[in-house]
């Protein structure tokens, strides 16, 4: 009897797998064709995460000479976008798909820095959300699982797909003046609440990208070029153990610092490095998902040799898949970038690979979706919920986290 349950045990998981292997190869499939289907401009618009206007009704501030609308991979809300009650906010992200419809644009998804504490675009309209200090120190890491869990739903429901969330680096004296009460404390600290808080968004639908790797200075990359200078062993404690534990949370995204670190890869800043992004994010530690740069406009880099126009192609040939402008215009980028593909095909090869990894991010996030005949199409999972349906499910999670 044993041994034939034994059996029946293999032919079943035997099928599932071969099944699993079908829908993995139907999928792939149905991404290529999309791409396929997709211009260079609307191709490697999808590479960038750039900062939009207004907050009542998106469109885009760019247009091909055909009258075209261009419309990046994603938008970044900053707080001038967060209109004053969760019913405008629902209106105004879903104006960003309906735009997108209406001129058969690749659907973007919608990113926000909500971190907790004073970064906190969000803070007039959900439930509170402390910072990562604050959190340490007064709730469990299984508290804090159920905090973020809540604050996912309100932001998922609200339209926002991404969250630039959280920091995931110690404090220590050669960071602290930069991240503050950004950081949940030590190295222990930072693993236990950081892979409870990757989880919890993950879980509930919303991406995080956890940042910022492999870490960060006392000197804000805004203005200046941090360069972090620790010994091998505090470097590999402080800066390397907790993104490898991070990842076992199996995070969206990565945000690249724009660090130089002493004695390794000097030339380049992590966010255009070959050496960051390959060598050690994903060969030494097994990274499989999307490579976010932080801010290319930053100080950081452009007044230290790296102007847009150089990080940006850079940043591409060094591994990155999304590239953040906190421009609104970036149009001249994806020009450079169609130029410089058509003369080189490592970039050809990496922006295929990016773009690929993008589309099923958004399938897997719920931006875009497949129909019953595997065909891609350009509605979110929100599509079939009225603004009443959403702001309900928004207010249910409002209460329970006001109550934690």
């Amino acid at each position: 009897m044993i041994i034939k349950k034994r059996k029946l045990f293999v032919s079943v998981f035997s099928l599932v797998v071969s099944m699993t292997g079908i829908f993995c190869s139907e999928f792939s499939s149905a991404v290529d064709r999309y791409i396929d289907s997709l211009d260079d401009v609307q191709k490697i618009s999808q590479m960038f995460l750039v900062n939009i206007e207004g907050n009542k009704t998106y469109r885009s501030v760019e247009f091909l000479p055909d009258g075209t609308p261009v419309v990046p991979g994603g938008v970044l809300l900053f707080s001038y976008n967060i209109a004053e009650t969760p019913k405008e906010i629902m209106e105004f992200t879903s104006s960003v798909e309906k735009y997108c419809v209406e001129n058969n644009i690749t659907n973007a998804y919608v990113a926000i820095d909500q971190e907790g504490g004073n970064v906190n675009r969000l803070r007039e309209i959900t439930s509170r959300l402390p910072s990562n200090q604050k959190v340490a120190e007064h709730y469990s890491p299984e508290q804090a699982g159920g905090l973020y869990s809540i604050q996912a739903k309100q932001m998922r429901v609200l339209g926002i797909n991404m969250n630039l969330a959280p920091v995931i680096e110690p404090v220590i004296d050669s960071n602290r003046g930069f991240l503050g009460n950004r950081s949940f404390g030590n190295a222990p600290a930072s693993i236990a609440y950081s892979m409870k808080c990757i989880a919890a968004y993950e879980k509930n639908g919303v991406a995080t990208v956890v940042k910022h790797f492999p870490g960060n200075t006392n000197t804000d990359p805004h203005t200046g070029l941090p360069v972090i200078n620790l010994s091998d062993s505090d470097f590999e404690m402080y800066c390397l153990v907790p993104f490898a534990f991070a990842m076992t949370q199996n995070p969206s995204a990565i945000l690249m610092s724009h660090t130089i670190v002493k004695g390794k890869d000097e030339k380049s800043p992590a966010c255009l490095s070959f050496y960051w992004i390959n060598d050690v994010l994903k060969d030494t530690l097994g990274y499989e998902g999307l490579v976010v740069s932080d801010d290319i406009f930053m100080g950081a880099l452009a007044d230290y040799g790296y102007p847009p126009e150089v990080a940006v192609v850079q940043a591409v040939k060094a591994g990155t898949d999304i590239l953040m402008l906190s421009e609104k215009k970036f149009l001249y980028a994806v020009q450079m970038l169609i130029e410089k593909k058509s003369k080189d095909k490592i970039i050809e090869e990496k922006i295929n690979h990016a773009v690929k990894r993008i589309i099923e991010f958004k399938l897997k996030k719920g931006v875009l979706s497949i129909d019953t005949s595997g065909n891609i199409q350009n509605k979110s999972v929100l599509s079939g919920k009225s603004i009443e349906e959403r702001l309900d499910v928004f207010y249910s999670a409002k209460k329970n986290g006001d109550e934690l």
